[in-house]
């Protein structure tokens, strides 16, 4: 019995493989989406906006005055 899948003709066509484009950006974004629901099933903040408003608005701040203050001491006394 002969292989039918290897066997062509001349009438019939050769199909390209698909390659899909690589795209980084659009990983990226994937990645940080499933990984935010993650967290926040995790944190059990999935379903009411006002708790992720408060949990990552915290975390903002936690961040920001510091580094505020940081930059604001830098430029008044020269360091």
């Amino acid at each position: 019995m002969s292989n039918v899948l290897l066997k062509l003709t001349t009438d019939e066509p050769i199909l390209p493989q698909y390659k899909r484009k690589n795209n980084p950006i659009k990983k990226l974004f994937i990645s940080f989406i499933n990984h935010y629901d993650r967290l926040n099933r995790w944190f059990g903040i999935q379903e009411s906006k006002s708790d992720q408003v408060w949990y990552y608005g915290t975390l903002f701040l936690m961040v920001f005055l510091p580094s505020v203050t940081y930059l604001l001491s830098k430029l008044y006394f020269g360091f």
